[in-house]
Protein backbone atom coordinates (compact mmCIF):
# COMPACT_ATOMS: atom_id res chain seq x y z
CA UNK A 1 0.00 0.00 0.00
CA UNK A 2 1.19 3.38 -1.03
CA UNK A 3 0.67 6.01 0.75
CA UNK A 4 -1.37 9.06 -0.76
CA UNK A 5 0.10 12.08 0.38
CA UNK A 6 4.41 13.06 0.90
CA UNK A 7 6.06 10.77 3.78
CA UNK A 8 5.70 14.24 5.87
CA UNK A 9 2.45 14.35 6.23
CA UNK A 10 2.31 10.47 7.38
CA UNK A 11 4.99 11.74 9.90
CA UNK A 12 2.85 14.57 10.66
CA UNK A 13 -0.40 12.39 11.47
CA UNK A 14 1.49 9.93 13.62
CA UNK A 15 2.78 12.49 16.12
CA UNK A 16 5.64 12.86 17.89
CA UNK A 17 7.14 14.41 14.71
CA UNK A 18 10.82 14.37 15.44
CA UNK A 19 10.74 10.49 16.41
CA UNK A 20 9.10 9.41 13.32
CA UNK A 21 11.14 9.76 10.15
CA UNK A 22 9.55 7.35 7.16
CA UNK A 23 12.43 6.20 5.05
CA UNK A 24 14.76 5.50 8.48
CA UNK A 25 15.45 1.76 8.18
CA UNK A 26 16.77 -1.43 10.51
CA UNK A 27 15.62 -3.38 12.82
CA UNK A 28 15.41 -2.07 16.75
CA UNK A 29 17.90 -3.57 18.74
CA UNK A 30 18.65 -3.40 22.65
CA UNK A 31 21.81 -2.29 22.73
CA UNK A 32 22.27 0.91 25.20
CA UNK A 33 18.04 0.39 26.02
CA UNK A 34 17.38 -0.26 30.22
CA UNK A 35 16.39 -3.06 31.23
CA UNK A 36 14.96 -3.19 34.63
CA UNK A 37 17.24 0.01 36.00
CA UNK A 38 19.86 2.19 34.78
CA UNK A 39 21.16 1.17 31.73
CA UNK A 40 24.95 0.14 31.56
CA UNK A 41 26.78 3.74 31.28
CA UNK A 42 28.00 5.28 28.03
CA UNK A 43 30.94 7.29 27.96
CA UNK A 44 29.67 10.96 27.28
CA UNK A 45 31.31 12.20 23.97
CA UNK A 46 34.64 15.04 24.74
CA UNK A 47 33.50 17.85 26.40
CA UNK A 48 30.00 16.70 26.91
CA UNK A 49 27.73 15.18 29.49
CA UNK A 50 25.47 11.95 29.78
CA UNK A 51 21.99 11.34 29.86
CA UNK A 52 22.40 11.27 34.22
CA UNK A 53 22.56 15.05 33.22
CA UNK A 54 19.08 15.33 32.93
CA UNK A 55 16.56 15.03 35.73
CA UNK A 56 12.81 14.88 35.58
CA UNK A 57 10.80 15.77 38.73
CA UNK A 58 6.31 15.25 39.45
CA UNK A 59 4.07 12.70 39.35
CA UNK A 60 3.95 10.28 36.56
CA UNK A 61 -0.12 10.26 36.10
CA UNK A 62 -0.08 11.44 32.28
CA UNK A 63 -1.69 14.30 32.83
CA UNK A 64 0.82 16.32 34.46
CA UNK A 65 4.41 17.77 31.99
CA UNK A 66 7.57 16.86 33.96
CA UNK A 67 9.77 19.40 35.02
CA UNK A 68 13.04 18.56 33.14
CA UNK A 69 16.02 20.17 34.37
CA UNK A 70 19.68 20.05 32.60
CA UNK A 71 22.44 19.88 35.10
CA UNK A 72 25.18 20.56 32.59
CA UNK A 73 25.42 20.45 28.83
CA UNK A 74 25.46 19.42 26.06
CA UNK A 75 24.45 15.76 26.45
CA UNK A 76 25.66 13.69 23.77
CA UNK A 77 26.56 10.47 23.73
CA UNK A 78 27.61 7.91 21.25
CA UNK A 79 24.96 5.18 21.50
CA UNK A 80 21.45 5.48 22.74
CA UNK A 81 21.41 5.76 26.13
CA UNK A 82 19.31 5.76 28.85
CA UNK A 83 18.13 6.19 32.61
CA UNK A 84 14.94 4.93 34.66
CA UNK A 85 13.73 7.92 36.69
CA UNK A 86 10.89 6.19 38.20
CA UNK A 87 10.47 2.55 38.00
CA UNK A 88 7.01 1.00 36.15
CA UNK A 89 5.88 -2.29 37.12
CA UNK A 90 5.04 -5.74 34.39
CA UNK A 91 7.02 -6.62 32.00
CA UNK A 92 9.98 -5.19 30.06
CA UNK A 93 9.20 -4.09 26.30
CA UNK A 94 10.74 -6.15 23.36
CA UNK A 95 10.95 -5.09 19.54
CA UNK A 96 7.70 -7.18 19.44
CA UNK A 97 5.66 -4.25 21.40
CA UNK A 98 4.07 -0.93 21.32
CA UNK A 99 4.61 1.48 23.55
CA UNK A 100 2.21 3.73 24.96
CA UNK A 101 4.10 6.71 25.77
CA UNK A 102 3.24 11.34 26.76
CA UNK A 103 7.05 12.38 26.35
CA UNK A 104 9.22 15.92 25.86
CA UNK A 105 11.72 15.79 23.66
CA UNK A 106 14.76 18.56 23.41
CA UNK A 107 17.91 19.32 21.53
CA UNK A 108 20.55 17.64 24.06
CA UNK A 109 23.32 20.41 23.13
CA UNK A 110 21.34 23.86 23.71
CA UNK A 111 18.46 22.11 26.33
CA UNK A 112 15.71 23.88 23.93
CA UNK A 113 12.35 21.82 24.00
CA UNK A 114 11.74 20.43 20.32
CA UNK A 115 8.51 18.91 20.92
CA UNK A 116 6.04 18.57 23.69
CA UNK A 117 3.88 15.47 23.88
CA UNK A 118 1.77 17.11 27.01
CA UNK A 119 0.57 20.08 25.01
CA UNK A 120 -3.14 21.01 24.16
CA UNK A 121 -4.69 18.69 22.82
CA UNK A 122 -1.68 16.09 22.66
CA UNK A 123 -2.51 12.46 24.42
CA UNK A 124 -0.48 9.34 24.89
CA UNK A 125 0.92 8.15 21.29
CA UNK A 126 1.91 4.79 20.71
CA UNK A 127 4.95 3.37 18.63
CA UNK A 128 5.59 -0.27 17.46
CA UNK A 129 8.94 -0.71 18.05
CA UNK A 130 9.61 -3.11 15.17
CA UNK A 131 8.45 -0.30 12.80
CA UNK A 132 10.87 0.37 10.26
CA UNK A 133 10.02 3.53 9.57
CA UNK A 134 10.67 5.15 13.05
CA UNK A 135 14.02 6.57 14.12
CA UNK A 136 15.73 3.52 14.99
CA UNK A 137 17.01 5.33 18.40
CA UNK A 138 13.53 5.64 19.21
CA UNK A 139 13.18 2.22 19.13
CA UNK A 140 15.95 1.47 21.22
CA UNK A 141 15.27 3.66 23.67
CA UNK A 142 11.69 2.14 24.43
CA UNK A 143 13.17 -1.57 24.58
CA UNK A 144 13.30 -2.64 27.86
CA UNK A 145 10.78 -0.41 29.79
CA UNK A 146 7.71 -0.74 31.58
CA UNK A 147 4.40 0.06 31.83
CA UNK A 148 4.21 3.40 34.42
CA UNK A 149 7.74 4.32 34.37
CA UNK A 150 9.36 7.35 33.57
CA UNK A 151 12.17 6.81 31.31
CA UNK A 152 15.12 8.88 29.75
CA UNK A 153 17.09 8.37 26.84
CA UNK A 154 19.69 10.20 24.24
CA UNK A 155 19.40 9.98 20.39
CA UNK A 156 23.19 10.59 18.73
CA UNK A 157 23.24 11.80 15.16
CA UNK A 158 23.96 7.93 14.03
CA UNK A 159 20.21 6.83 15.67
CA UNK A 160 18.65 9.85 14.25
CA UNK A 161 18.96 12.01 11.91
CA UNK A 162 22.30 11.80 10.71
CA UNK A 163 25.31 13.90 9.91
CA UNK A 164 22.60 16.04 7.91
CA UNK A 165 20.67 16.41 11.08
CA UNK A 166 17.14 18.31 10.57
CA UNK A 167 17.06 21.84 10.47
CA UNK A 168 13.63 22.69 10.39
CA UNK A 169 13.52 20.52 13.46
CA UNK A 170 16.26 22.54 15.01
CA UNK A 171 18.67 19.21 15.17
CA UNK A 172 22.01 19.99 14.01
CA UNK A 173 24.52 17.49 12.65
CA UNK A 174 26.20 17.18 15.94
CA UNK A 175 23.27 17.53 17.95
CA UNK A 176 21.97 14.16 20.53
CA UNK A 177 18.26 14.41 20.73
CA UNK A 178 16.88 14.17 24.61
CA UNK A 179 13.85 12.17 25.17
CA UNK A 180 11.58 12.00 28.48
CA UNK A 181 9.01 9.45 28.29
CA UNK A 182 6.00 8.75 30.62
CA UNK A 183 4.93 5.33 29.25
CA UNK A 184 1.59 4.23 29.67
CA UNK A 185 1.25 1.19 28.29
CA UNK A 186 3.15 -1.52 26.76
CA UNK A 187 0.92 -4.21 24.53
CA UNK A 188 1.65 -6.75 22.26
CA UNK A 189 -0.38 -6.81 18.68
CA UNK A 190 -0.83 -10.02 17.34
CA UNK A 191 1.42 -11.97 14.60
CA UNK A 192 -1.22 -13.47 12.87
CA UNK A 193 -5.15 -14.03 12.23
CA UNK A 194 -7.21 -16.68 13.61
CA UNK A 195 -10.71 -18.01 13.05
CA UNK A 196 -12.84 -20.32 10.32
CA UNK A 197 -12.69 -18.51 7.06
CA UNK A 198 -15.98 -17.30 5.88
CA UNK A 199 -16.14 -18.06 1.70
CA UNK A 200 -15.90 -14.67 -0.48
CA UNK A 201 -19.37 -13.70 -1.73
CA UNK A 202 -20.69 -14.66 -4.97
CA UNK A 203 -18.84 -11.76 -7.81
CA UNK A 204 -15.90 -11.73 -5.86
CA UNK A 205 -12.13 -12.78 -5.39
CA UNK A 206 -11.66 -16.53 -3.80
CA UNK A 207 -9.20 -16.42 -1.01
CA UNK A 208 -7.05 -18.99 0.17
CA UNK A 209 -4.01 -19.31 2.18
CA UNK A 210 -2.18 -22.20 1.16
CA UNK A 211 1.09 -21.70 3.32
CA UNK A 212 -0.72 -20.55 6.44
CA UNK A 213 -1.63 -17.01 7.58
CA UNK A 214 1.82 -15.50 7.90
CA UNK A 215 2.41 -15.98 4.12
CA UNK A 216 0.68 -14.47 1.12
CA UNK A 217 -2.45 -15.79 0.44
CA UNK A 218 -3.35 -16.90 -2.96
CA UNK A 219 -6.10 -14.63 -4.84
CA UNK A 220 -8.12 -15.77 -7.62
CA UNK A 221 -10.08 -13.49 -9.91
CA UNK A 222 -13.27 -14.20 -11.19
CA UNK A 223 -13.83 -14.47 -15.12
CA UNK A 224 -16.19 -11.17 -14.92
CA UNK A 225 -15.91 -7.60 -15.11
CA UNK A 226 -14.69 -5.91 -12.16
CA UNK A 227 -17.49 -4.02 -9.69
CA UNK A 228 -17.85 -0.13 -10.39
CA UNK A 229 -18.03 0.51 -6.92
CA UNK A 230 -16.23 -0.81 -3.65
CA UNK A 231 -16.81 -3.79 -2.62
CA UNK A 232 -15.89 -5.15 1.20
CA UNK A 233 -16.44 -9.06 2.64
CA UNK A 234 -14.92 -10.00 5.90
CA UNK A 235 -13.72 -13.24 5.76
CA UNK A 236 -13.06 -13.70 9.43
CA UNK A 237 -14.19 -11.88 12.24
CA UNK A 238 -12.31 -10.37 14.87
CA UNK A 239 -12.93 -10.08 18.60
CA UNK A 240 -10.55 -6.89 19.08
CA UNK A 241 -11.58 -3.34 19.51
CA UNK A 242 -13.06 -1.43 16.43
CA UNK A 243 -10.58 0.25 14.44
CA UNK A 244 -11.26 3.92 14.73
CA UNK A 245 -10.35 7.11 13.12
CA UNK A 246 -7.55 8.19 13.21
CA UNK A 247 -5.82 5.40 14.55
CA UNK A 248 -2.77 3.67 13.01
CA UNK A 249 -3.41 0.06 12.23
CA UNK A 250 -0.84 -2.83 12.08
CA UNK A 251 -1.45 -4.89 9.06
CA UNK A 252 -0.52 -7.66 6.92
CA UNK A 253 -1.55 -7.12 3.61
CA UNK A 254 -1.74 -8.24 -0.46
CA UNK A 255 -2.73 -6.14 -3.31
CA UNK A 256 -3.47 -7.92 -6.93
CA UNK A 257 -4.32 -6.44 -10.23
CA UNK A 258 -8.27 -7.92 -11.33
CA UNK A 259 -7.76 -7.45 -14.97
CA UNK A 260 -4.92 -10.15 -14.25
CA UNK A 261 -4.37 -11.22 -10.39
CA UNK A 262 -0.47 -10.03 -10.43
CA UNK A 263 0.72 -8.48 -7.40
CA UNK A 264 1.53 -4.88 -7.08
CA UNK A 265 2.52 -4.91 -3.31
CA UNK A 266 2.37 -7.32 -0.49
CA UNK A 267 3.72 -7.24 3.46
CA UNK A 268 3.34 -10.74 3.41
CA UNK A 269 6.09 -11.26 0.83
CA UNK A 270 8.15 -7.89 2.44
CA UNK A 271 8.03 -10.30 5.30
CA UNK A 272 6.94 -8.11 7.89
CA UNK A 273 3.56 -5.62 8.78
CA UNK A 274 2.83 -2.06 7.74
CA UNK A 275 1.37 0.46 9.66
CA UNK A 276 -0.87 3.36 8.56
CA UNK A 277 -2.73 6.21 9.54
CA UNK A 278 -6.51 5.55 8.49
CA UNK A 279 -9.68 7.60 8.33
CA UNK A 280 -7.16 10.22 7.60
CA UNK A 281 -7.03 10.75 4.01
CA UNK A 282 -3.43 8.92 4.64
CA UNK A 283 -3.92 6.13 2.12
CA UNK A 284 -6.54 5.65 -0.52
CA UNK A 285 -10.06 5.96 0.22
CA UNK A 286 -11.20 2.26 -0.49
CA UNK A 287 -9.28 1.82 3.19
CA UNK A 288 -10.29 4.70 4.61
CA UNK A 289 -14.28 3.92 3.88
CA UNK A 290 -13.86 0.55 4.55
CA UNK A 291 -11.69 -0.51 7.47
CA UNK A 292 -12.73 2.38 9.85
CA UNK A 293 -15.09 0.48 12.13
CA UNK A 294 -13.56 -3.10 11.37
CA UNK A 295 -12.63 -5.11 14.60
CA UNK A 296 -9.01 -6.08 15.16
CA UNK A 297 -8.40 -9.70 14.16
CA UNK A 298 -10.74 -9.36 11.46
CA UNK A 299 -9.64 -10.37 8.00
CA UNK A 300 -10.85 -8.34 5.03
CA UNK A 301 -11.77 -8.67 1.33
CA UNK A 302 -11.48 -5.34 -0.53
CA UNK A 303 -11.82 -4.89 -4.06
CA UNK A 304 -10.93 -1.01 -4.45
CA UNK A 305 -11.94 0.50 -8.29
CA UNK A 306 -10.12 3.59 -9.76
CA UNK A 307 -11.91 6.32 -8.17
CA UNK A 308 -11.20 5.03 -4.52
CA UNK A 309 -7.84 3.74 -5.61
CA UNK A 310 -5.36 5.84 -7.40
CA UNK A 311 -7.31 7.59 -9.29
CA UNK A 312 -6.73 8.58 -13.49
CA UNK A 313 -3.15 9.35 -12.71
CA UNK A 314 -2.98 5.16 -11.05
CA UNK A 315 0.32 4.34 -9.46
CA UNK A 316 4.09 3.62 -10.73
CA UNK A 317 4.67 1.42 -13.23
CA UNK A 318 2.08 -1.06 -12.16
CA UNK A 319 -0.87 0.37 -11.61
CA UNK A 320 -2.70 2.22 -14.49
CA UNK A 321 -5.42 4.95 -14.20
CA UNK A 322 -8.21 1.83 -15.42
CA UNK A 323 -7.08 -1.00 -12.75
CA UNK A 324 -9.32 -1.96 -9.97
CA UNK A 325 -7.70 -3.40 -7.00
CA UNK A 326 -8.11 -6.40 -4.83
CA UNK A 327 -6.55 -6.34 -1.41
CA UNK A 328 -6.69 -8.94 1.47
CA UNK A 329 -6.22 -7.42 4.91
CA UNK A 330 -4.98 -8.49 7.94
CA UNK A 331 -5.83 -6.02 11.09
CA UNK A 332 -3.17 -7.20 13.79
CA UNK A 333 -3.73 -3.87 16.24
CA UNK A 334 -4.90 -0.74 15.93
CA UNK A 335 -3.30 2.32 17.85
Amino acid sequence: MRPTRPAAAIVAALGLSLLAACGSSGTPATQGATTGGTAAVATPLPGAVGIDAVTASGPVDFKTAPKVKFTAKPVSTSTVTSHVLVKGTGPESTAKDTVFIRAQIFNGTSGKLLDDGYGKGRTAEGFRLARTDIVKGIAKGLTGVQRGSRVAFTIPPGEGFGSAGNTNLGIGPTDTIVVVADVKSVRTGLTEITGTQRPSPAGLPTVTFPDGPTKAPTVTIPKSAAPTRTEQATLIEGTGPAVQKGQTITAQYHGVLWKDGSVFDSSWQRGTPADFPIGVGAVIAGWDKTLVGKKVGSRVLLVIPPADGYGAQGMGDKISGTDTLVFVVDILDAY
